[in-house]
């Protein structure tokens, strides 16, 4: 008494036939904001640690040490962040220009 379902066939095709998707621009500038916080947070440690660590001696940071990275860390993301700021103006202003432009043209 249950109803019969129709049997349809699927066909697979193999991954290396399908075309590779190409990236839309929103997932091209989603990449490229990972990579720029990827370099920005590698350099970041890179230079904090430099500044702040001179020995190897213990596993663990000094009270100094942690003191020396937290500041580092706080300046270098202050820092970041007032950049990113003021590039984000200039990226308005200058989009503001250019359709003030297309306008008069």
């Amino acid at each position: 008494s249950h109803p019969r379902r129709e049997r349809r066939s699927v066909s697979v095709v193999p991954v290396s036939v399908v075309p590779a998707a190409v990236p839309t621009s929103m997932q091209r500038a989603q990449q490229n904001e990972l990579e720029a916080i990827t370099d920005m947070f590698n350099k970041m440690t890179e230079q904090c640690f430099k500044k702040c660590v001179a020995t190897y001696k213990e596993e663990a940071l000094s009270v100094g040490e942690a003191t020396c990275v937290d500041r580092c860390v706080h300046k270098y993301m202050t820092v970041h962040g007032k950049v990113q700021e003021i590039l984000g103006q200039q990226a308005a202003q200058a989009q503001a220009a250019q359709a003030a432009m297309g306008a008069m043209g």
